[in-house]
């Protein structure tokens, strides 16, 4: 079988004992995927980890839609929806076919308990402001939802596809701001294509398929066994890949050349948006002067930093979306100044433009998709930034969308 690499913005990966000479165990239909680091939680609720959140939607549970690859919402757990003519109501009608892994019927009762637990501020959800329009859930039999909403709405709801439905049964009992705390955490019962099997915890997740997952949601898995583990080295967890102990795994980007020289191993790389960026403080000086952002912004080789840092692996970016993704609408940005016009643009040498322009060149890599750590010091620092100021005005972003690559 041969082995895919996946240069991703996070992992998964195994903690193994590696041997140089050693041979590669037959692990039969099973499947070892590495990553970085353990996942931050395996309740949708409480998480932002982007890997720990495909794991609930993909593995263990089920979402009401989940996008096609034109990011397009298909049908999932809910196996139709309708609006209303003013686009303030949206009625699903789910399968009556999925069932939770200790055999209890999945029904309207967990999608309204799981929506409203999420609308709960004591229960602490990331998306917490993206609920804000949703007046009501009500379910007026199993197999039906009704969402009513403040506004007509102009789309699907982006995080009904994100928000996995957890069983009610299990969590009605458990206070809103004891969720983190509560007992499923360790042991979740899901309804997903997987079962969880057992977490040792910065070590693996184990899951098995779940044999009387409904065709109507895709069927049993091909796979009888999922194995998340944890190698937080690249260097580790590349050798594990070549040595056949890991069949999935993200890489750094410099690694790709010498995964494409071997047989065995297999780079896949496709488009993922993952954007870094610079946001100024637009309050104080010297970044309260549009000049002075420009001055920075016209300073940067993106196409450079592109190239040096993830090794062609990004596409300059002139904000968060880049032009021609998915619905942005964004048209390509005008071309830079000339030379002359971009020196008149120069601050003067009192200001500290010089550790924005090096210190990308003097740092570390920080991990896959990470250009340095300037990028993420440089974050950090300016978290206080006043956002609303940037919409009116040019701020500097050196992001790229990262394509995802992995190891097969």
């Amino acid at each position: 079988m041969n082995r895919v690499i996946r240069p991703l913005a996070w992992s998964l990966g195994l903690a193994v004992t590696l041997g140089a000479c050693d041979p590669a165990p037959d692990r039969g239909a099973t499947v070892l995927y590495a990553s970085g680091a353990d996942l931050q939680s395996i309740n949708p609720l409480l998480t932002t980890h982007p890997l720990a959140r495909q794991v609930q939607r993909y593995v263990l549970l089920t979402t009401l839609a989940r996008y096609d690859g034109a990011l397009t919402p298909r049908p999932y757990l809910a196996r139709s929806w309708t609006w209303s003519p003013d686009r303030r109501r949206l009625s699903f009608a789910l399968t009556t076919a999925a069932r939770w892994h200790d055999g209890v019927p999945t029904t309207a009762r967990d999608v309204r308990w799981t929506l409203e637990a999420a609308r709960d501020p004591r229960v602490g959800y990331p998306r917490l402001s993206d609920l804000a329009d949703l007046l009501t859930v009500a379910a007026p039999d199993d197999s039906t939802v009704v969402l009513d909403f403040r506004t007509p709405q102009r789309g699907f709801p982006d995080v009904l596809t994100d928000l996995a439905v957890l069983p009610a049964h299990l969590l009605d009992s458990v206070p809103p701001d004891a969720l983190r705390r509560a007992a499923w955490n360790q042991h979740p019962v899901g309804n997903g294509p997987f079962r969880f099997v057992r977490h040792e915890p910065n070590r693996r997740w184990v899951f098995a398929a779940d044999t009387a997952f409904p065709h109507e949601l895709g069927g049993p898995p091909r796979l009888e066994r999922l194995v998340l583990a944890v190698v937080d080295e690249p260097v580790t967890k590349l050798a594990a890949l070549v040595s056949g102990e890991l069949d999935f795994a993200g890489i750094q980007p410099g690694h790709a050349g010498y995964v494409r020289r071997d047989p065995a191993l297999e780079v896949l790389d496709y488009p993922l948006l993952f954007t870094y960026g610079l946001v100024f403080n637009t309050r104080r000086p010297p970044f309260d002067r549009v000049e002075r952002r420009l001055a920075v912004s016209h300073a940067l080789d993106r196409r450079e930093l592109v190239e040096g840092y993830v090794y062609g692996f990004g596409t300059p970016a002139t904000g968060p979306m880049t032009a021609g993704a998915g619905g942005s609408g964004r048209e390509a940005a005008p071309p830079l100044p000339s030379a002359p016009v971009r020196s008149r643009l120069l601050p003067p040498a009192r200001y500290s433009i010089f550790w924005f322009c090096t210190s990308f060149g003097t740092s570390t890599s920080t991990g896959p998709g990470r250009p340095s750590t300037a990028i993420a010091s440089a974050s950090r620092s300016a978290s206080a930034s006043n956002s609303a100021s940037c919409t009116n005005t040019l701020c500097l972003v050196i992001g790229w969308v990262m394509p995802r690559m992995s190891v097969s």
